[in-house]
């Protein structure tokens, strides 16, 4: 191959050009946002995902100058608001909150979907990952996660566990506790965190399994009794709840997930202006120091980190979920 030797006066040439290209790239984004910004979240008001959708939204709203509205579209796993973003115009005027349903589970779960979470979508930044906890109610017989698995292998189809939803992280943690123990239960799916948790607190279910954020309050006060965590490591605000790695079952590592995408075709200037603004917000205080409570990881990072970390994500459930056999209309 010929070699090519640049002359001082082509290397400042081009140089220069390359100036005025990211001049041009920064100057599209001048003047944005010059009206209100919609961010559509696949969840109902109030559950952990929209939470965090919320604090992400008014931070944002702050730094930007403008207003991120939260437009709740629950329903059918989050595929129904991701349909509907995909199609919104590519400005940067419209987010989407995605999570590990919409952008790594349905793929598998359904026939059909929508939208296509790779084409249709551009990546801005991983918001956090929350993991799960499998409790009971305090007057069920099992006191520790052991005795729970004892009593399924004993009578296998005859304890019923909650989870917010099919597909849920929830649902999915307890297909992982059943490959990994070969204990079977009966799965109970609820429409969100707050019927499930009920029906456990009042005894008609005898176990949970939902994420940290969601029964934290209840284990507090002593109305949930926590089994074992999902995580890999134990978690600060769970210090006394084993994982389930310590208590001999492997591969039930899980977290819930969001992150922030726009429509496919959004300009990368906008993009990059995003990303770096939502980077902003999870390092400030008022976003991180508030996750944590919830123990909800804050994560951001770039673009392209987003991406990779959702094709590891499908490509793990679509073999957990192919081997469970798990479909949904």
């Amino acid at each position: 191959m010929r070699s090519v030797r640049l002359s001082r006066r082509d290397l400042l040439a081009a140089g220069a050009l390359n100036a005025l290209g990211l001049r041009g790239a920064f100057a599209a984004t001048e003047g944005y946002p010059d009206r209100p910004l919609r961010m559509v979240v696949g969840f109902p008001a109030g559950g952990s995902a929209d939470q965090s959708a919320r604090r992400l939204a008014d931070q944002l709203g702050r730094q930007l100058g403008k207003p991120v509205v939260v437009d709740n579209r629950p329903g059918a796993s989050g595929n129904i608001a991701a349909a509907a973003a995909a199609r919104s115009a590519p400005d940067g005027y419209t987010l989407f909150y995605g999570s590990n349903a919409t952008h790594a589970m349905n793929v598998s779960l359904y026939p059909r979907l929508d939208y296509d979470p790779v084409k249709d979508f551009a990546p801005i930044a991983l918001d956090g990952k929350v993991y799960n906890v499998l409790c009971v109610n305090p007057g069920f017989q099992a006191a520790d996660l052991n005795a729970l698995l004892a009593l399924a292998r004993k009578a296998p189809d005859s304890i019923a566990v909650a989870s917010p939803g099919n597909a849920t992280s929830g649902h999915l943690s307890l297909v992982l506790v059943q490959q990994a123990s070969g204990a079977r239960f009966v799965h109970v799916p609820y429409k969100g965190s707050a019927p499930a948790a009920t029906d456990v607190l009042g005894g008609q279910v005898p176990a949970l399994f939902d994420n940290v954020a969601g029964t934290l309050a209840h284990i507090r006060a002593g109305k949930l009794r926590p089994l074992a965590v999902t995580s890999r490591q134990r978690l600060p605000l769970l210090p006394d709840v084993p994982t389930f790695e310590e208590l001999g079952l492997r591969g039930c590592e899980i977290a819930a997930w969001g992150g922030l995408w726009a429509p496919a075709g959004t300009p990368a200037p906008v993009l990059q202006r995003l990303n770096a603004e939502m980077n902003r917000a999870l390092a400030t205080p008022a976003v991180a120091d508030r996750m944590r409570e919830l123990s909800v990881e804050p994560q951001g990072g770039s673009a392209e980190a987003l991406a990779a970390f959702a094709a590891e994500e499908t490509l793990r459930w679509r073999e957990v979920i192919r081997k469970a056999g798990i479909h949904l209309d």
